[in-house]
């Protein structure tokens, strides 16, 4: 079996960034791996391909040594299984309004007897040691997001629930729901990141957060966020798309 970084570190009280991908490319993965970040998240909710590409950037993603965390499209049982099936250690879940939608979201991500996971984890078991049925619940992790009123209303119940190894939360999505505005440095934002970091060190639940840039992602870093994601591979594009263009561009 793999390291299980996610949780070592957890225990030792190291940061690990995440490198969140949208266009879920197995190739960018690779250079992903080789520039030495720690972990990945591949979004499938508000990201680019299907299953095939899924299966690629987790196969790229095992050849680099790399945890992956695959955000499904929506709280399914059959979306979750198959990512779980595919190799993803990690899944993440958006839009947890309520108890009721984290305990169906644990559900399908645990084996009985804690969970409905169905059997048949084809490509999971090729790179585990063990009796994959008996022990795969204790390595998978099952991470629903904080990013609306609801999950935060119930946070404490949330982050009790058997199954639940770690919570994201969602700045951008949290800050539109508690505020009506787009607004990732409103007050009300990061009291709710304060309170939510808090919880899950008191409730030994791993703590991830998305951050859009580095300016964001320092001081979550130093805060002592278990993960933090720092920004999107479309966003780094970008801005070095537009870095270069300027520096080619600028006189002498």
């Amino acid at each position: 079996m793999r390291e299980d970084r996610f949780r070592k570190a957890a225990r030792e009280g190291r940061t690990l960034l995440n490198a969140w991908l949208t266009l879920n490319s197995p190739f960018l993965i690779e250079l992903i791996g080789e520039a030495g970040w720690d972990c990945i998240t591949i979004d499938q909710q508000h990201g680019l391909g299907g299953n095939e590409a899924l299966l690629g950037c987790l196969t790229a993603a095992c050849a680099s040594g790399l945890p992956a965390i695959v955000r499904v499209a929506e709280n399914d049982p059959g979306l979750i299984g198959r990512a779980l099936d595919a190799g993803a250690q990690g899944i993440m879940c958006p839009l947890i309004a309520n108890i009721e939608d984290a305990e169906a979201f644990v559900q399908a991500v645990k084996f009985p007897p804690r969970g409905q996971r169905s059997w048949g984890p084809y490509r999971a078991r090729l790179d585990y040691q063990g009796d994959y049925f008996t022990t795969a619940n204790d390595w998978t992790i099952a991470c629903p997001q904080i990013e609306t009123k609801g999950a935060l209303d119930q946070l404490d119940e949330i982050l009790a629930l058997p199954g639940v190894d770690m919570v994201c939360l969602g700045p951008n999505d949290l800050s539109v729901a508690l505020t009506g505005r787009l607004d990732i440095h409103a007050s009300e934002v990061k009291e709710a990141m304060t309170l939510v970091l808090s919880k899950c060190r008191e409730m030994s639940v791993i703590a991830l957060i998305f951050a859009n840039d580095v300016t964001y992602a320092r001081p979550l870093v130093a805060a002592g966020w278990n993960v933090v994601a720092v920004g999107t591979d479309v966003g780094w594009f970008a801005k070095a798309a537009a870095d270069m263009k300027r520096e080619a561009t600028a006189k002498a």
